[in-house]
């Protein structure tokens, strides 16, 4: 079966990911890959596939007066609520529509290039290397995250369970995306093909947390960008939907709030000498 679309091209669903997944998934996340790749001060960096802004923010809390944070990515509402969501930060932020490739920046003109959770999307993903390699100063690195497979990213592989409980294998496939086609030898090939030196690829785990237990749990899973698609089911489908995903959920939760883990690949490399 071929990768199906997996679009964050829709107002109402980036705005549904912004006030739900954000807070409770790529916030924390976020927060845990600028905190271990830091100091960031003085430097310029490119947060390629920003989204809503979640890593520009935080990284523009780092990088001081003399530094700039860039937010690149080919989505105008995710944009727009990035720059809502960066409004008086303290350090500089621009914001660029662009694709990963061929990306709207000038050569050799940033020190870091982040990437949380997009480099999967990216349709030539070798294309993007490319790119990342020619934008990037000498001794600048690239830094990015890719989602392990959906088995080990707990919340989601429920997801997809109760997906297959009502016979909806093309949204159960959809939902697979961002976790289940990018394998880590795949991830650095790309880069190590590219010329990057030191490539290497780290595991990073955190808790799943929704603090307001199932009840926030179930809008989570209505505000991944198969929501839409979901929502248009019947209502008697959905309801199966809901009620299998309610007991997944409570057997894998020991507290009501932690919903498993999530597990990431952090790929960091050196650019090209």
């Amino acid at each position: 079966m071929e990768k199906p679309a997996f679009s964050f091209g829709d107002q109402s669903v980036a705005a549904a990911y912004d006030d739900i997944l954000v807070p409770i998934l790529f916030e924390p996340w976020a927060a845990r890959l600028v905190d271990e790749f830091r100091p960031w001060n003085g430097l310029c960096v490119l947060d390629l596939a920003t989204g809503t802004g979640i890593v520009a923010a935080e990284l523009a809390k780092h990088v001081g007066p003399e530094g700039k944070v860039i937010g690149a990515d080919i989505n105008a509402e995710m944009l727009s609520l990035a720059r809502h969501r960066c409004t008086g930060a303290r350090s500089p932020v621009e914001f660029i529509e662009s694709p990963a490739h061929p990306l709207a920046i000038p050569d050799e003109s940033v020190d870091v290039v982040v990437c949380q959770q997009g480099f999967q999307f990216f349709p030539d993903k070798s294309a993007a290397a490319e790119e990342m390699a020619r934008v990037l100063r000498k001794r600048g690195k690239v830094i990015l995250a890719t989602w392990r497979p959906v088995a080990e990213c707990e919340f989601f592989g429920k997801v997809c369970e109760a997906l297959e409980s009502i016979d909806e294998a093309e949204l159960t496939h959809s939902m697979r995306v961002p976790f289940d086609f990018m394998p880590e030898s795949e991830l650095s090939q790309h880069f190590e093909a590219t010329g990057f030196q030191g490539v290497r690829i780290t595991q990073e785990r955190l808790p799943f947390t929704v603090d307001g237990g199932m009840r926030h749990a179930l809008e989570a899973a209505y505000s991944t960008p198969i929501g839409p698609r979901l929502r248009g089911l019947p209502e008697e489908t959905q309801l199966g939907f809901r009620e299998t995903l309610t007991t997944l959920l409570a057997n894998l939760s020991s507290d009501g709030t932690t919903m498993g883990r999530m597990v990431s690949n952090v790929l960091c490399a050196d650019a090209p000498s």
